[in-house]
């Protein structure tokens, strides 16, 4: 096994190209050994939290429908949301469950972090697992329309894989195994 630390670039520069709301965008000037200089983009993001939670009358797991600007269109997800300041990754499901699903999540268990888009930036994804618990207020951010549905293992899978979002769908198949 080689030493990865061989194939860290020294970087020479880094500069920030735009800064907006929670994001900013990054020319770094990388060097590997000998090699040229050369660009690379990289951009930094909040890291956001995301459940798995299950209904225990009847097991079914809660999604929110959600338009997605990006590629404009609507996916089904596992209830997410972004972490707020100094917040803890459990703090945030908790909040987000609660906003998004109108109930609490109760006994949130940190599953595994995955990151989603690791040759661009350091976000991290929390995947946790949980139950559904009581019913609460919903409070939708000014950006978000979203719907909500409990539904089957399966039914979940199947909705999950419509439009993949890797994350979203690997957090759920680690939920699952981790259920099973």
């Amino acid at each position: 096994m080689t030493d990865n630390r061989d194939s860290r670039p020294k970087v020479l520069s880094s500069r920030v190209l735009a800064k907006s709301w929670r994001v900013r965008f990054y020319e770094d000037i990388l060097q590997y050994g000998t090699r040229k200089p050369a660009p690379y983009a990289r951009i930094t993001v909040p890291n956001f939290a995301l459940a798995v939670a299950v209904r225990g009358t009847d097991g079914k797991v809660a999604l929110v429908k959600q338009y997605r600007h990006g590629v404009r269109r609507d996916f089904w997800e596992l209830p997410a949301g972004l972490i707020e300041g100094n917040e803890r990754p459990v703090d945030c499901i908790r909040r987000e469950f609660r906003e998004e699903v109108g109930f609490d999540l109760r006994n949130p268990r940190l599953i595994t972090r995955i990151f989603p888009s690791p040759a661009r930036s350091s976000q991290v994804a929390y995947v946790f697992s949980g139950r559904v618990g009581r019913r609460s207020r919903r409070y939708l951010d000014s950006n978000e329309v979203l719907s909500v549905r409990f539904v089957s293992s399966a039914m979940a899978l199947r909705l999950l894989s419509q439009n993949i979002s890797a994350t979203q769908l690997l957090a759920y198949l680690l939920a699952s195994r981790q259920q099973n």
